[in-house]
């Protein structure tokens, strides 16, 4: 390689790491039950009508993406029209492999000429990396309380910010912003700057607080991008789906980022067919619900602090031993949670929530793990 020209900005990129695969955790420790709770990912799984789709979907899998990308588009219009009367068309809406294809996109588009992106920490990492990538500066404002600084972003704005990323619940820490504070925010916000908003975990919220971006684009501020996807609440996390709404001029100028033939038409349909699956999303949502609580009771129990959540994850923080010893600990018990050094909190851990069978196994081990094990952390 010595005689090969790299790219700069990938030297300085750190990898993301994402949780242990279950395959990887039986084979270490010669385990045939592992459960894990390390990805937010949903318990329940794929929709059974989604499924089905997908599966129909596969008859032309021997020819190229045709009309599901736009099919998607369409419906996604009529779903916010209808949620927010509205006027957005498929052109309000662009679709990737993924939120974090998405997210390429965006730092693509913004970040040059080591423009700066503005983040929370922690938040989620793939911002970082991403603002790495494309050579541009990232610009961290510390939490306050486990919750956004919105006050403190908005002084780190220079000339020179591209873009702000507010990951609205956030993750890892679960705190979301609320409405006021959002329209707060976005009465003082310079035009230059693009705020996105990542609401991956929305359909989760409970709390009427919650801020919805998309009534900032409805308003036609070019400036603001809504981030969603199917990997929670829809249980599309294998399949890769995910898509940005905005003004037709902010995506018009998106599509020049985007990758031909991003995602195939079986996952749009299965998307298509999960939107409409209103007892499979009410079902995953109240299991969520109910078992957020029975994790809260079992580590209240425990003497745990952890941060109240609305998302499908809980921050435990304040942690009686080194975190990386409970992770490991746990993994020989056959449970993977997520240490979050990776997000910038090294003393804290992230479980999601799972079944309840799963949560009953997770907290069974980590009772075990804080009362009975050996070594100082």
């Amino acid at each position: 390689m010595q005689n090969i020209r790299l790219n700069p900005n990938l030297l300085n990129v750190p990898l993301y790491v994402a949780g242990k695969p279950i395959e990887e955790v039986q084979e270490e420790y010669g385990l045939s039950e592992v459960i894990k709770l390390a990805s937010n990912e949903n318990p329940l799984g794929l929709s059974p009508v989604a499924r089905a789709a997908f599966e129909h979907a596969l008859d032309d899998a021997h020819r190229y993406p045709a009309m599901g990308d736009r099919n998607l588009r369409r419906k996604l219009a009529a779903l916010y029209n209808a949620q927010h009367n509205a006027e957005f068309t498929p052109d309000n809406f662009l679709t990737g492999n993924g939120i974090s294809d998405v997210l390429r996109m965006i730092a693509q588009s913004f970040i040059f000429d080591g423009g700066e992106a503005i983040i929370c920490s922690p938040t989620f990492p793939l911002y970082r990396i991403l603002a790495t990538q494309f050579g541009g500066k990232t610009v961290t404002v510390p939490h306050k309380h486990f919750h956004h600084d919105l006050p403190a972003m908005l002084d780190a704005i220079t000339p020179d910010t591209r873009l702000l990323i507010l990951c609205n619940p956030n993750n890892p820490t679960g705190t979301l912003i609320s409405r006021d504070h959002v329209d707060e925010f976005m009465a003082r916000v310079p035009p230059h700057v693009v705020i996105v908003f990542d609401e991956s975990y929305y359909e989760i919220v409970e709390d009427p607080r919650y801020s919805n971006a998309a009534e900032y684009i409805k308003q036609g501020r070019d400036q603001v991008l809504l981030l969603r996807g199917f990997s929670k609440v829809h249980g599309m996390a294998n399949l890769r789906l995910g898509y940005a709404l905005g003004t037709r001029t902010m995506i018009e100028y998106l599509h020049h980022a985007q990758i031909t033939f991003n995602t195939g038409d079986p996952v749009f349909y299965a998307a298509m067919a999960a939107l409409d699956d209103h007892a499979h999303i009410e079902k995953v949502r109240a299991l969520i619900a109910t078992e957020k609580h029975f994790l809260y009771e079992g580590l209240s129990e425990l003497d745990l602090t952890f941060i109240p959540t609305a998302a499908n994850f809980i921050l435990l923080v304040d942690l009686p031993r080194d975190s990386k010893f409970i992770y490991e600990q746990l993994l020989q018990h056959g449970v993977i949670v997520r240490v979050a050094a990776g997000f910038g909190l090294p003393d804290a851990i992230r479980v999601s929530i799972g079944t309840h069978e799963e949560n009953e196994e997770f907290l069974r081990a980590l009772k075990d793990v804080l009362h009975n094990s050996n070594g100082n952390g």
